[in-house]
């Protein structure tokens, strides 16, 4: 393991040095028995886990020079250890570590001590210039894995006594902060089960679902036998209402003077006129499916796209010109619901145009609900990115992106209420006279509102959050 790299310690003493890796092991749980300027021990330093842990002890080999490997001196030092550690039953076996301030030629540290561990690298390195009697303690089949394993599981760090002494801190702070959130766990329980019991005061909640009162009367017409990819041709670029065909050469639709007019292409002949009642009971789902038709043709010349059944603003424009998409209601309020978001300019690019990264859109789906014998708009947020204000990012990159603009801090039922009381507004009442005239046999209300004798318990806007995500200023690519 490499800490740190950007500098080095003034006057670094060995002692200085051992110092810091104390500071260290310290943080990560260990207790020093013994030093060998002071008690001669083979180890420079030897730790033990604190408060009866179940880890191996750990013998330290602390260099507070750059380590080569080619350095005849720490080759015997290893093969000390490496005796000292075969005499041991695998039960009471220590963990080794190498601290040092550098290492020389990483490539090779890696092959005898990293992840490109080679078994004929560590006996090689280990055995050179050894006769073959000396050798044999460590080549031979009982202990050759066990001198493999020895390798493997030795620790090195590399770092000065400051990177040493910065980790420690940092370990320090994370062993603090979990501690806190253990304390912190059960007063967090006791404060959700209290929330999760309704108090009992009068309440009025207001809901997602915009009340409306659909067309009071449909008919059907006859039309041609034909099927419905030839129905579509024969439509093609014709202005007409939402329909549904529910058998073949009957087709569905708001019943208005023109509505034959509307499919003259099919060769219509007015068969029956059906009022709402009528409607549900011959056919239970041919209106939620008009509705919800009609609302995709109330959106296409907003300027809008779909994708799963989500809609969002297009923003191909806005792109190109470096802002903001906003809309704006009849009543005069606006609301933001497309943000590009560039890389960091560079200073050599100036002024050149800035590179995007990607699009924020403010999502919503809108589809019908029939409830308590009262009809509905559900309306749904989400959060959408794009590539260029008109492509949908999907997949790993777009649950990157919406982590990292989840705040729950700003996302309140209150704010999102404000959302979708703009949204409703912009699409079903702030409409222009190019409005198709079927549109005016719907009237749009206000969202539910359900007034009860209890509850739910508040939260301070100001509560810390158990997840806390924050959308961070920076727009680095998180791709």
């Amino acid at each position: 393991m490499r800490i740190g790299k950007s500098r080095e310690a003034t006057q670094f003493t060995a002692e200085r040095f051992k110092s810091a890796i104390r500071e260290y092991m310290e943080a990560m749980g260990y207790a020093q028995t013994t030093d060998s300027t002071i008690e001669g021990h083979p180890a420079d330093m030897i730790f033990l886990p604190q408060a009866n842990s179940p880890w191996p002890e750990v013998w330290v080999e602390a260099k507070a020079t750059k380590l080569s490997l080619g350095n005849s001196e720490f080759v015997d030092e290893v093969r000390a250890y490496l005796r000292q550690w075969l005499l041991r039953t695998p039960q009471t076996r220590f963990k080794f570590m190498i601290f040092a301030r550098q290492l020389s030629n990483l490539s090779r540290w890696e092959s005898i001590w990293g992840n490109s561990l080679s078994p004929d690298h560590v006996i090689g390195w280990l055995t050179e210039g050894l006769d073959e009697a000396s050798a044999s303690l460590f080549t031979e089949p009982p202990s050759l894995k066990d001198v493999v394993s020895f390798f493997s599981e030795t620790g090195i760090v590399e770092g000065t006594d400051l990177d040493l002494t910065d980790t420690a801190n940092e370990k320090r702070k994370v062993v603090m902060t979990a501690n806190e959130i253990r304390e912190r766990a059960p007063r967090q329980l006791e404060l959700m089960a209290q929330r999760s019991r309704p108090v009992s005061k009068k309440s009025d909640l207001l809901s997602n679902l915009l009340q409306f009162d659909p067309p009071g009367s449909y008919v059907l017409l006859g039309i041609d036998p034909i099927s419905l990819p030839e129905i579509m041709s024969r439509m093609k670029g014709r202005n007409y209402p939402p329909y549904r065909i529910v058998e073949k050469g009957v087709l569905l639709t708001f019943e208005t003077s023109e509505a034959e007019a509307h499919f003259a292409a099919l060769n219509p002949t007015r068969q029956r006129v059906l009022n709402l009642q009528e409607l549900h009971k011959t056919y239970p789902d041919a209106l939620a499916q008009l509705v919800n038709s009609a609302i995709w043709r109330l959106l296409r010349p907003l300027g809008v796209g779909t994708s799963d059944n989500f809609h969002y603003f297009l923003a191909g424009r806005e792109v190109v010109e470096e802002r903001n998409r906003s809309i704006r209601t009849s009543s005069g309020d606006s609301m933001r619901v497309a943000r590009p978001l560039f890389l960091p300019e560079k200073e050599e690019s100036f002024p050149a145009k800035r590179r995007l990264n990607f699009v924020f859109h403010q999502g919503f789906r809108l589809r019908y609900r029939s409830l308590w014998s009262q009809h509905f708009i559900e309306i749904s947020l989400s959060k959408m990115y794009t590539k260029d204000g008109i492509t949908v990012i999907d997949g790993t990159r777009a649950s990157k992106l919406d982590a990292r603009f989840r705040n729950p801090n700003f996302d309140r039922s209150e704010t999102r209420q404000r959302k979708r009381t703009k949204l409703a507004e912009y699409i079903f009442r702030s409409r222009g006279l190019a409005d198709p005239k079927w549109f005016g046999l719907f009237r749009f209300g206000r969202f539910l509102r359900v007034l009860t004798d209890w509850t739910p318990d508040s939260v301070p806007i100001d509560q810390t959050m158990m997840d806390d995500y924050e959308e961070e200023a920076s727009n680095g690519d998180l791709g």
